[in-house]
């Protein structure tokens, strides 16, 4: 290993069983890990990095700074102890005083340092107000005021006698102003939403949640797509919520992919269903039950972060369901299926969304959304009772075949707040994951 991957393994051993003071469920190493990542993406070289990794070793874990020269040297050794508080012991005041009096003469290489240390500490603490609604500064050895003054000062000593333009510097300078003065986007909280300024607290709290997601994706080594699988009845919320969920992971950074629904596409009506001229319902059943499922297995060969898919096995589960209860599908092929597509689900889909509505709510829906007033097809009250129905009595089934499983009445929503609502639901499911995979590719317990 390079002296960066070395400094890494050590710091994930010294620092292990350890976990953030902020957020008991995350280890105390992501920490060191997002610090060497902010240092690596702002050009620092090999041995400032490396001490990224290791700069809370010596004031957390059983190794001193003597142990630090061994393994690496005498350059780390003293990029660590300049980012080390030197007696543990002294009071926190006094502690932080001669912090903040050290920091100002250091060379910015060591400077780098302690800024990555402050913007991932104070990332944190924004990311947990903004997601929470609350300033709490309970779990930290002093208040907010003391906090503020330590963050702020130590901002004046790293830009001692430095360019307090340079881009670290700035980063720094604006989570002090969000985390300590309540800096806002006024342009968006005062002209865009200031007729309605609830939902934009809401959508703060959804943002901080994404911020957090890239974050953990960022240090945790992501190889398969999280996939969320969509089903429910029409005018429910279901296709504008995958569409909302789209654009608000694509503009965060996420790479984004949806898989549209198959029984409405094109290739559906004039290719595959004239091919099916002849066979059973149980059969063309079983063929889009495949499609569906060849369809995902293409997809998650992509370099994808998040996958969204309209409709897809489990909601052909609901349909062969319908086709037994209607005699339409023998039970013994339908057990089959149902056995067969739940263990695909279980590998491959992590979580499953399911909308639907009053049928007679969702029949007005579909009419007051459209200029025709031509009787539909399919959208009528017994369909779609028939299909809430199998719904329901199929929660079992979903709940064994997915991670993670959300029903939403949406009866009585407002379709924004449909997908703001099941946005809530997704991101923790999706961070749980990122956390698990986090401790698994690092070997933490």
């Amino acid at each position: 290993m390079n002296i960066v991957e070395n400094a890494k393994s050590f710091a994930i051993k010294a620092h292990m069983g350890q976990v953030r003071k902020n957020e008991k469920d995350k280890p105390m190493v992501m920490h060191p890990i997002s610090v060497a990542s902010i240092l690596k993406k702002y050009g620092c070289d090999d041995n400032v990095i490396a001490s990224g990794y290791l700069h809370d070793v010596v004031e957390d874990t059983k190794y001193t700074i003597d142990d630090i020269k061994t393994f690496f040297g005498n350059d780390i050794a003293q990029l660590v102890n300049s980012a080390s508080e030197e007696d543990k012991s002294l009071p926190w005041e006094e502690r932080k005083k001669i912090v903040i009096e050290k920091t100002k003469t250091l060379p910015l290489r060591n400077k780098y340092i302690i800024c990555a240390d402050k913007i991932d500490n104070l990332e944190d603490i924004v990311l947990k107000f903004e997601k929470t609604g609350v300033r709490d500064f309970s779990n930290f050895n002093r208040g907010e005021e003391q906090q503020k003054w330590y963050y702020t000062n130590i901002y004046n000593s790293l830009i001692y006698s430095e360019d307090e333009n340079i881009d670290i510097f700035k980063r720094y300078k604006n989570l002090i102003d969000i985390a300590f003065y309540e800096k806002d986007n006024e342009y968006l909280k005062n002209m865009i939403f200031d007729d309605n300024i609830e939902y934009y607290y809401e959508l703060k709290k959804l943002h901080a949640m994404k911020q957090e997601l890239l974050k953990l994706k960022e240090i945790s080594n992501i190889t398969k797509s999280y996939v969320i699988e969509f089903s429910g009845t029409p005018r429910t919320g279901k296709t504008t919520t995958i569409n909302n969920l789209y654009n608000f992971f694509k503009k965060g950074g996420f790479k984004v992919s949806i898989i549209e629904e198959f029984t409405t596409s094109n290739y559906y009506k004039n290719v595959f269903l004239p091919k099916c001229e002849g066979l059973t319902k149980e059969k063309i059943n079983e063929l889009i039950m495949n499609k569906s499922y060849v369809k995902l297995l293409t997809e998650l060969k992509k370099d994808l972060d998040i996958i969204l898919i309209d409709r897809s096995i489990n909601d052909r589960q609901i349909w062969n369901y319908l086709n037994y209860l209607r005699g339409d599908m023998r039970e013994d092929i339908y057990y089959k299926l149902r056995s067969k597509y739940s263990d695909k689900s279980k590998r491959l889909i992590d979580f499953l969304i399911m909308t639907y509505a009053d049928p007679l709510i969702s029949v007005k829906r579909d009419y007051l959304s459209s200029l025709s007033l031509e009787e539909r097809r399919y959208i009528n009250v017994e369909n779609i009772e028939d299909f809430n129905i199998c719904m329901h009595e199929l929660k079992k089934l979903f709940s064994k075949s997915v991670k993670d499983f959300y029903m939403l009445n949406t009866s009585f929503y407002d379709m924004h707040d449909v997908s703001v609502d099941i946005a809530s639901q997704i991101m923790p499911a999706i961070r749980e994951k990122y956390i698990k995979t986090f401790k698994l590719n690092n070997n933490i317990k």
